[in-house]
């Protein structure tokens, strides 16, 4: 899966360079494609995000990925992942039960579709798609680039 391969790497390394420093933000928005199951893991990861565990639980969904559709991504499955991340598991389960932010998620792979969008991870910087290799190097560039018409 491209998207876990880029989160847990490249995109760890622009995180610590250049999130982590103030010098840039990421928006993340989801877009689910591969079937019933990207849906339910990013309505979790947003239901982690209430308790500002985002990051961590996406990670961990990342790490358990093995295959499409295929039951790894099942409620249960992202229940164990919220206990695996110390989500508290009654708010946790009440956002998922309600499909609290199933609305955020449509909305998200809406925005994506109409700004051409096909697959994961797509990026775009100041409203650029930039998305390129799974190399911190491009990534780089294209950050410093921007950042320097910016004068940061």
């Amino acid at each position: 899966m491209h998207c876990a391969n880029f989160a847990l790497g490249t995109g760890q390394q622009i995180i610590r360079e250049y999130v982590d420093t103030g010098r840039v933000n990421i928006l993340y928005r989801h877009f689910p494609f591969i079937g019933d199951e990207s849906w339910r893991a990013a309505e979790a990861s947003e239901c982690a995000g209430e308790q500002d565990r985002f990051k961590v639980y996406q990670e961990t969904v990342f790490v358990n990925w093995n295959d499409a559709n295929k039951g790894n991504y099942s409620d249960a499955n992202l229940r164990t992942f919220g206990e695996m991340t110390g989500l508290l598991m009654n708010q946790f389960d009440e956002c998922m039960d309600t499909n609290k932010y199933l609305p955020k998620v449509e909305s998200d792979r809406q925005a994506a579709l109409d700004a051409g969008v096909k697959s994961t991870p797509t990026f775009f910087l100041n409203g650029e798609n930039i998305t390129g290799p799974d190399d911190y190097g491009y990534y780089r560039v294209k950050i410093e680039e921007a950042l320097a018409k910016l004068g940061g």
